[in-house]
């Protein structure tokens, strides 16, 4: 039978329905050619929309046909706008289909991370049981540091595509993915087992360049105090702009004693996996390694071999390499790089190829401009400006894009411009939300500070700056003793409530800010990690850790309402520390590499233990829910979504835990699965555990066989979990159309599996929401329930104003938000019904951005 052809819509359009009525169809949707006969004579033809399963007649100037690899790299990518984007990035998509086994990548390991890591791609293909499946999926083991951050073994529901250590592997679509070029900013390393012709480059007299002929690859040695580290050659030429210093070498180090990351001023030579494994050293001060020669050996002899026989390698890449120009070549109108005011901006779009020389020298100009400034200190928020005339605006979002090396800023602009600005979409993908030609895309390192608000200041390092003298306006007090969450009751978070409440935040720290609030405010099911005492195998930052957490940081959260930033930043740097982690200090982490580290450091025993069927319990600290199969236009409860995401892995809970973190699902931060999850106020676990009494769901009595096939049988209930007794699992399984699928009987404990009902009460097992952590570009906001009252709701963003500008101090407010209660108690239609732009600001945010979900169960609190 010859195969369906596959079309992606290039735009939104309606079309007639095979029942009648219209059917929308959104850009970016896939679009699967049902009908092989000859199309109409204006060429129109019936689809079916892959998102929604509706059957359209087409129009061929709205979708283009996806053909070769490209069809099943962007039939994985399930968010229809990031599907387009990467659909019209061609030069990209090629890359990305030249993706091979065996190739180093940059992955990103959770839907939610911006952050990409090393890995090596160990599958491509489908991944699914359907024999109809054409979506390739990579799999990727993650190799440096971020090894064990991963969620596989390389096996996908009980299936094994490739093997790796547990949880070093991931299955990723190719949105997540990225070629890793290994010596990007250096010229191309030849083929292993060839020579280089290097060619000698005259410098002024004096040159210190008698060293032997390097290439990409080399095994080097050099002198260090009383060492002789060795290592691979991963860079070997003139620094840019710093050629009369003379050729420098990057080596990627075998073990950790350098402080190199493989950047020089910005501009990135090579890629080094942390710091600790790279150094950049003068060639002359380099050694190659021979076969039968020890290093010791080589440098103790202090033989200069002649200097006929020395080449410097390679020739610099401003010679063989001409430079990538700074702004955006005739092919790629780029509206982010160079940033330029609204008369340069218009220029730039014309520029031609006479024009690149004077460009590339305003671009060097530019930069030594922008050298005073350290970027670093800007985060969202910062209000910045551009260029000369200045453009102002601030800075709704930062993070790295595909086809671009730098990081890049997202600004809003204080005032519109008539060409090269969007509403905050780059290329087809939205990042944040703004008025029309208001959004503007520059590299990072142009932003500098608003000159507007009083002198220049100098900036200082925010780390180094979050001291108790600097803080001291700010500082908050130590509290040795245990301090219960606050007591049930409006009156009794009084204290809590108003600016300067919560935990101040500082330097990229609200996904860690919010995620602690979440964690302890109002609930003390995680206060056994505060006061667990210290054994004979916990070392000194165990105790360091544990008791700055408790004293430092929940205990006056509690009593007192507030915490500094420089307690948050002292725990930063212990993690940092001890958990051999880096970038804690300074980055934009995720709230689940945090909780990792943190029950790492402190050795905290997992959560909770789920088990897939037949298979060892696996502990865990979070739960990421999946979803495969949900309707996306539909309003989801966390509950169904749990379920649903169960069901599909064939998974259950070994017991019920007192503590349970749900991850919703999102196809990357910016990229929500569902426009609106609705968080379950109660969690019933009962159908989702092992051993556990459970009800016939047709006639209540007790459940002895349970069937995953009918929880998708739309004809029975789809959505809700199937078991039988006996007797009703025989009736429905009779239906012709059910004769396929597979029972299984119920594990029940021993007291009950040799009756034939149900004790007269049969315990649900339940759990409560006690906090929402929430995420909206980039920045980490926190919902918490504070007592069993429906209505009793806060609100807390760790840096909700700032004071004082660049060298300022971000202000903490808890604000009170019953309201969202009334959204929380609707059910899913009524929500679906609603005017999402029409709803309060907290409920909005509670339903549109929640990221992480909080439930326990109050009988299990440490505190009674």
């Amino acid at each position: 039978m010859k195969p369906r052809r596959l079309f992606i819509a290039v735009k939104s359009f309606s079309g007639e329905a095979k029942l009648g009525g219209e059917v929308k169809v959104s850009q970016g949707s896939l679009l699967r050619q049902e009908d092989a006969r000859r199309p109409s004579s204006e060429g129109h033809f019936w689809a079916k929309v892959l998102d929604t399963g509706k059957g359209v007649l087409v129009s061929p100037s709205a979708v283009q046909e996806l053909t070769g690899p490209h069809a099943g790299l962007l039939e994985a990518v399930t968010n229809g706008d990031e599907r387009l984007g990467l659909f019209n990035q061609e030069r990209l998509m090629r890359r990305l289909s030249s993706l091979q086994i065996g190739d180093p990548v940059r992955v990103q390991i959770t839907s939610s991370s911006g952050q990409k890591v090393q890995g090596i791609v160990r599958y491509r293909g489908p991944i699914e049981k359907n024999k109809r499946d054409t979506s390739i999926i990579f799999g990727v083991e993650l190799v440096g540091s971020a090894t064990g951050k991963g969620f596989t073994d390389g096996s996908f529901k009980g299936q094994k595509f490739f093997s790796c250590q547990e949880n070093c592997g991931v299955f990723v679509p190719v949105n997540r993915i990225e070629p890793d070029d290994p010596a990007r900013g250096s010229p191309p390393a030849p083929p292993r087992g060839t020579a280089r012709e290097c060619t000698r480059i005259q410098l002024t007299s004096g040159d210190p360049l008698s060293s032997p002929e390097l290439e990409i690859g080399d095994r080097v040695f050099f002198k260090m105090e009383d060492s002789t580290p060795t290592g691979t050659v991963v860079y070997c030429d003139y620094l840019p702009k710093r050629t009369e210093v003379g050729v420098f070498v990057g080596i990627h180090l075998d073990k950790p004693v350098g402080s190199w990351d493989g950047y020089f001023k910005e501009h990135k030579l090579c890629h080094i996996p942390a710091p600790e494994y790279g150094i950049l050293l003068p060639i002359s001060k380099v050694q190659k390694k021979e076969p039968d020669r020890s290093p010791e050996v080589l440098l103790d002899s202090n033989s200069s071999p002649p200097t006929s026989s020395f080449f410097d390698c390679p020739s610099p890449s401003s010679i063989r390499y001409p430079p990538q120009m700074e702004g955006c070549s005739p092919k790629e109108s780029l509206p982010f790089f160079p940033p330029l005011g609204l008369g340069k901006l218009k220029q730039t779009l014309k520029i031609g190829e006479g024009d690149k020389e004077e460009q590339e020298a305003g671009a060097e100009d530019e930069e030594e401009k922008d050298d005073r400034y350290d970027h670093h200190l800007l985060e969202i928020n910062s209000m910045v400006e551009v260029n000369d005339p200045p453009i102002y605006g601030v800075i709704r979002w930062i993070g790295d894009l595909l086809d671009t090396e730098e990081t890049i800023a997202g600004l809003e602009l204080e005032e519109p411009l008539s060409s090269g600005c969007t509403d905050g979409q780059y290329r087809g993908i939205r990042y944040f939300h703004c008025p029309p030609n208001k959004a503007l895309f520059v590299k990072l390192r142009r932003c500098r500070p608003d000159s507007r608000f009083g002198m220049e200041q100098n900036l200082e390092n925010p780390v180094l700056r979050c001291n108790s003298l600097d803080f001291h306006v700010y500082a908050s007090a130590k509290v040795e003793e245990d301090t219960p969450p606050p007591p049930l009751g409006d009156r009794d978070v009084e204290h809590l409530l108003g600016w300067k409440k919560g935990i101040q935040g500082h330097c990229n720290s609200c996904y860690l800010d919010a995620t602690l609030f979440c964690m302890f405010t109002f609930s003390s099911v995680l206060d056994s990690m505060l006061l667990r005492p210290a054994d004979k195998n916990d070392g000194e930052s165990y105790t360091e850790t544990r008791d700055l957490l408790r004293t430092e940081i929940v205990n006056p959260l509690r009593k007192n309402g507030y915490v500094c930033a420089t307690k948050v930043m002292a725990l930063r740097k212990v993690l940092e520390i001890a958990g051999h982690s880096s970038g804690f200090t300074s980055e934009e982490k995720d709230p689940e590499e945090f909780l990792t580290l943190l029950f790492r450091v402190l050795k905290m025993d997992p959560l909770f233990q789920i088990r897939s069927a037949g298979k060892d319990p696996h502990g865990c600290i979070f739960y990421q829910i999946f979803t495969e199969g949900h309707p996306t236009q539909a309003v989801p409860t966390v509950q169904q979504l749990l379920e649903g995401s169960l069901v599909t892995a064939d998974l259950k809970f070994t017991e019920a835990p007192s503590c349970l973190i749900l991850q919703m699902p999102r196809n990357g931060k910016n990229f929500k699965a569902f426009r609106t999850i609705q968080p379950s106020l109660e969690l019933d676990l009962t159908d989702l555990l092992e051993d556990t009494p459970r009800e016939c769901c047709i006639c209540q009595g007790l459940a002895v066989m349970e069937c995953l096939d009918c929880y998708g049988d739309h004809s029975f209930g789809f959505g809700h979990i199937k078991q039988f007794c006996r007797m009703c699992s025989q009736q429905v399984h009779k239906h012709r159309s059910r004769r396929s699928h597979r029972p299984r009987p119920l594990h029940l404990p021993e007291e009950l599996s040799h009756l034939g009902r149900l004790p007269d009460v049969i315990p649900r097992q339940t759990m409560q929401l006690f906090a929402v952590l929430c995420i909206e570009t980039s920045h980490y906001v926190a919902f918490t329930r504070h007592g069993s009252g429906s209505h009793r709701w806060l609100f807390f963003d760790s840096m909700a104003d700032r004071e004082g500008g660049l060298n300022g101090f971000n202000i903490p407010r808890i604000t009170a938000c019953s309201e969202v209660a009334d959204y929380l108690e609707m059910s899913p239609k009524e929500l679906q019904g609603l005017d999402l732009k029409s709803l309060p600001p907290c409920a909005r945010r509670l339903l549109c951005d929640a990221y992480m979900c909080f439930y326990h169960s109050p009988s299990l609190g440490l505190y009674k």
